[in-house]
């Protein structure tokens, strides 16, 4: 069954319909069709209202559970995303996945930024070469913000910042760590 051939009972699968099935698929159901943006036109199928301009419905699967997020943008910064997805070797859709989570996670955490390093992305301190999992380091070192602050020539909020960053995403911070603590240099 393709998924544009469910009967539509939740917002959750009329989106499904919208974004997986092909232009003009058949909506069968009512459900809340009409404020997720889809109309029924005379000749009985699904078409986008023109003022739905953002798509999100979550889908589950069986590793990871992952949110289908889509939107619009004019041309010109479709095909900047498209260079820079070319440049960084990767899909259009990995590259803004990313953007979106980057952006989101600099939003949620002021004073933090992401940044590619030999371990992958890993975050770090806006406006400094410091890696969070290193201001972690120093915090774990000293026991103390203030110590930390101080031995980084910073004020406390930024070590605060940083320590809530990571106990938010302690697997994220190290993995970072141990990928920055366990690669080897070349000798030149």
């Amino acid at each position: 069954m393709q998924p544009r051939d469910l009967p539509l009972r939740s917002p959750q699968l009329a989106v499904l319909a919208m974004t997986c099935g092909s232009p003009g698929a058949e909506l069968r159901g009512s459900g809340a069709s009409h404020e997720l943006g889809l109309e029924r036109s005379a000749r009985g199928v699904v078409e986008e209202r023109r003022d739905l301009d953002f798509v999100h419905s979550v889908h589950t699967n069986v590793s990871m559970s992952t949110a289908y997020v889509s939107g619009r943008v004019p041309a010109r910064y479709e095909r900047l995303i498209a260079r820079q997805a070319r440049a960084a070797r990767t899909s259009k859709s990995d590259l803004v996945a990313r953007y979106v989570i980057e952006k989101s996670l600099e939003t949620e955490f002021p004073g933090i930024s992401f940044r590619d390093s030999l371990s992958g992305r890993e975050a770090y301190l806006t406006g400094h070469r410091v890696a969070v999992w290193e201001v972690l380091a120093g915090y774990e070192e000293t026991k103390s913000v203030e110590k930390t602050a101080t031995h980084f020539h910073w004020s406390r909020v930024l070590v605060t910042r940083a320590l809530a960053y990571a106990k938010a995403f302690p697997d994220e911070i190290r993995a970072s760590r141990e990928g920055e603590t366990n690669t080897v240099t070349v000798a030149g």
